[in-house]
């Protein structure tokens, strides 16, 4: 049971620190863009994409679990789309 509630906290730890990343880049994106360098603000980006995909790709399989074999099938495909565009936009941040 400890396992399972560990794992539980990191996913909302996860999802916090998505919700965090996002909003301070979303309001200080343009402040925060003359301060660090674009490789620093896309680290920051990616950060909060993983934990994004963490946060919400844990309770998404919960819940695809329980119905037909094509809502899997749309669970995974999303999956690896997301963590796609992910790996290859923060490639060209480094450009």
């Amino acid at each position: 049971m400890a396992k399972n509630s560990s794992n539980k906290n990191f996913v909302k730890l996860c999802a916090y620190v998505a919700l965090f990343l996002s909003a301070l880049l979303f309001l200080l994106g343009t402040v925060l863009s003359k301060i660090f360098s674009p490789q620093v603000i896309g680290i920051l980006d990616l950060i909060a994409k993983l934990s994004l995909l963490v946060g919400i790709a844990f309770p998404a399989y919960d819940y695809s679990r329980g119905l037909h074999k094509a809502w899997k099938i749309i669970y995974w495909v999303a999956l690896f789309v997301y963590i796609f565009g992910c790996v290859f936009g923060i490639i060209s941040v480094f450009k």
